[in-house]
């Protein structure tokens, strides 16, 4: 590895941080960058109409540019603000409630500057559950990246990419439209278009895992955006396009019983299985859980077995 930590001539990258109503967790996320072995980095925070006292956590750090949205325009929004300030070769970005592993940024620099055709390198990740366990996010094994975002929500957290700012100029901003999923959006856009992805087998951003779960009526309206954003895509690529967006209706569903809408959940279920009935073993373990508060997949997912088929089925 190049220790671009000691080298004077090292790029810089501009790290973004979206905060809404999130000052109680910020000042966490920020000591992360801090706490990096690669310096060099500006930091550049939107406070995207926060009410809380983000301003007064803010002012305990130095060097930190800090951008105001008047009311509050969405993480999409917040985040374009952030890269349209930008003046660094790379971008990466952090949420308010997430953190970074200290090597994070040596990593991934590291891995971009040697492999130059590579315009998004992603990583593995944690989630931090509400009770403080970390669970360890399996690694991906792809080398399909439009295949694998046309289905699969995975990598698309927001703290785990770093992204060269060409590539923005290449495929535009994030698209404010989407109140859900808008990283998720973002990524299937640059691999349909050529940008070229990279994937370090190393858990290198901590997701913390909200307690609450985001009303169905979110999820609802992103998913059907993002369906008939991408209707082109999912018919090119036929069987397989059928069965990601079945999923996205099976995922409705199980938000719609955790709220026991059980009229709309019903509905998006019967979409589901008339679609495509076969999804991942794990889906239907999802589904008992959302219909009887059990907790199935928690425990199916430590089973040697079924990490051999998931992997599989990938």
């Amino acid at each position: 590895m190049t220790d671009f930590t000691k080298n004077a001539f090292a790029p810089k990258i501009s790290v973004i941080i979206p905060v809404y109503n999130h000052a109680h967790r910020v000042g966490s996320a920020i000591h992360s960058i801090l706490a990096q072995t690669y310096q060099n980095y500006e930091i550049i925070v939107v406070n995207d109409g926060s009410t809380d006292n983000l301003e007064e956590i803010l002012q305990q750090f130095d060097n930190i540019k800090c951008l105001n949205h008047d009311s509050n325009l969405g993480r999409a929004a917040a985040r374009n603000t952030g890269i349209l300030a930008a003046r660094s070769e790379y971008v990466a970005f952090l949420d308010a409630d997430d953190q970074w592993m200290p090597q994070k940024l040596a990593q991934q620099i590291d891995f971009l500057e040697i492999n130059i055709t590579v315009s998004i390198c992603l990583s593995g990740y944690e989630i931090l559950m509400p009770n403080g366990q970390h669970v360890k996010k399996p690694f991906i094994e792809t080398q399909a990246w439009e295949r694998y975002f046309l289905k699969y929500i995975g990598l698309s957290d927001g703290s785990v990419p770093m992204i060269r700012r060409s590539c923005f100029e290449k495929i535009g901003l994030q698209d404010t439209a989407l109140v859900w999923h808008e990283n998720w959006d973002w990524l299937l856009r640059a691999t349909n278009q050529g940008c070229k992805v990279g994937y370090i087998r190393e858990r290198l951003s901590l997701k913390r895992q909200s307690q609450k779960r985001a009303p169905a009526v979110l999820r609802e309206k992103a998913a059907l955006y993002f369906i008939k954003k991408h209707a082109d895509l999912f018919r090119q690529y036929g069987f397989y396009g059928r069965s990601a967006i079945a999923l996205k209706w099976y995922n409705l569903a199980i938000d719609c019983f955790y709220e026991k809408n059980w009229k709309k959940g019903n509905h998006y279920l019967f979409k589901a299985l008339s679609t495509q009935p076969f999804q991942r073993p794990g889906l239907y373990f999802r589904l008992l859980d959302a219909l009887l508060g059990t907790s199935f997949e928690a425990s199916i997912q430590k089973n040697v077995l079924y990490k051999r088929i998931k992997r599989i089925s990938n």
